[in-house]
């Protein structure tokens, strides 16, 4: 198969040459080279961000009433329906995922997004507010101008519609910048942009590191707004860099979420959002729950449950319309997961299921394949327990009572996700109360989206993607004080 060529995006041309580096992307289910990244320089990325300015000044987009927005939105939608298997093709490449999971999961949740932000486009909101001493006061959002839109490895595709479909209804420019590893479907996105026909340099793709140029969008004078999902080392650097010049900042960074099992809750149906919520893509998702904080009286016989299911969950060739489990997505998270593997043993763990690297026939030999694993006897202060390993392993902690659950799950430095079962409607509004974290699912997982807000709580973030909230994050808020009353100010009287 012929390399794919990816360029950077700029003005709705396609730069063939970037001015940096050429990186070589990997196929993560058997390590083949699959394409040809043509990365940017810091020359180009200043291109990238005055092209993005020119057109958010131009009349070609400020003229647009927010209706137009959407229904450009709305184009957008359609053509990304209608190319749906290229995409699919692209992330499977770029990412590994089954496309089972990519066809019923990742592309209507991508038109969702679109098509959420197109109905809000002409739905933002201010207010009047009269006043004591004659006049009116006026609050009003407006676009920031330019905006950054960085780009984790893990969801390429619906994060690049996430970030760019609320920032273009809100009326700004984007310049987006996918991650090294995994640029196609971003890329082809971005075009798709240009053919539902936003004006040229309204969304522009810039391509490298995060510490190339991600550093340098982030530091430009006239990137305006940074939105940016990824690690919490990397989201803590963007906003230290961010703090000199008071830019506003939106982080989705990591999570170490669980999801609790009281004994009343039923089994078999919590077991299906266990196993969905830790192994979907291979574990790569933040708003996953990799920690189980089972009841202490069900806790074996729910063990047993999980592993039965487990092992009927297939794991291996993308391609295939059964497999549910695909490979780590970069080799540098896949040696990590392994290592927190090897480590477990040591710390008092007990393997259930998994443990290591998967086996499989040639040509995915070459993958990056770990077993889906479950660890029982997991206890607070473990590294398998505390620290957010990012791939398909389950800590299992066992817990007595509502007060330990609840102490248990806000016990890490993250606060991203989290579920709770149990048959009790009471005891679900106690645990929602008393649990630290910005979005929880009672008796259910990864529903709500995209109308209801993610606000990352503790280490996980700042600020607030999805929803009406979503939207809001991409304006800037103003204020006017409309006078009518002839009198002077109170204790002036110049004659």
């Amino acid at each position: 198969m012929d390399k794919i060529k990816v360029w950077p995006l700029i003005d709705g041309e396609e730069m063939s040459g970037g001015g940096g580096k050429t990186f070589e992307v990997v196929n993560p289910a058997d390590g083949r080279v699959i394409a040809l990244e043509s990365c940017c320089d810091e020359k180009l990325v200043d291109r990238a961000v005055n092209s993005a300015k020119a057109a958010f000044e131009s009349p070609a987009w400020s003229s647009l009433s927010p209706a137009d927005r959407g229904n450009l939105l709305l184009k957008l939608a359609d053509l990304v329906e209608s190319r749906a298997e290229e995409l699919v093709r692209l992330e499977r490449l770029d990412t590994g995922k089954p496309v089972t999971q990519l066809r019923t999961g990742e592309i209507p949740l991508t038109l969702a997004i679109i098509r959420f932000y197109a109905g809000a486009a002409d739905k933002i909101e201010g207010r009047v507010k009269s006043t004591s001493g004659g006049g009116f006061h006026l609050t009003m959002h407006e676009p920031y101008g330019v905006v950054a839109g960085i780009l984790p490895w893990n969801y390429p595709l619906v994060n690049v519609a996430l970030k760019v479909a609320p920032a273009l209804a809100a009326g700004n420019a984007i310049v987006v910048k996918p991650s090294v590893e995994t640029p196609l479907s971003a890329a082809a996105f971005v075009r798709l942009c240009q053919e539902a026909g936003f004006p040229p340099g309204i969304v522009n793709l810039v391509l490298w590191s995060g510490s190339s140029a991600g550093t340098a969008l982030v530091a430009h004078p006239d990137v305006k707004k940074i939105s940016f999902t990824g690690s919490t080392a990397a989201g803590q650097a963007i906003q230290k860099l961010a703090a000199d010049r008071m830019k506003a900042v939106n982080l989705e960074l990591g999570g170490k979420n669980a999801i609790i099992v009281f004994a009343d809750a039923d089994l078999e149906r919590a077991a299906e959002a266990v196993i969905f919520s830790a192994f979907v893509n291979a574990g790569q998702l933040c708003v996953s729950c990799s920690r189980l904080l089972v009841e202490g009286p069900v806790a074996g016989e729910f063990e047993a449950i999980l592993k039965d299911k487990l092992s009927r969950v297939k794991v291996g060739n993308p391609e295939d319309s059964d497999t549910l489990i695909g490979p780590m997505i970069t080799r540098s998270q896949y040696e990590l997961a392994l290592k927190y593997l090897a480590g477990a043993p040591g710390e008092g763990c007990k393997v259930l299921s998994g443990g290591g690297k998967l086996a499989l026939p040639a040509p995915l030999d070459r993958g990056f394949w770990i077993e889906p694993s479950l660890l029982s006897g997991v206890r607070p202060g473990m590294k398998v327990a505390d620290e957010e390993i990012f791939g398909p392993v389950l800590s299992i902690i066992r817990f007595e009572g509502e007060s330990e659950a609840a102490a248990l799950s806000n016990a890490v430095e993250y606060g991203l996700s989290g579920s709770v079962w149990t048959r009790d409607s009471e005891r679900a509004l106690r645990m929602v109360k008393a649990l630290d974290t910005g979005l929880i699912w009672v008796n259910c997982m990864f529903t709500g989206y995209p109308q209801i807000p993610l606000a990352p709580h503790k280490m996980s973030g700042t600020g607030v993607e999805l929803g009406t909230e979503g939207l809001l994050a991409y304006c800037k808020r103003k204020s006017a004080v409309l006078g009518y009353d002839t009198q002077a100010p109170v204790g002036w009287n110049v004659k």
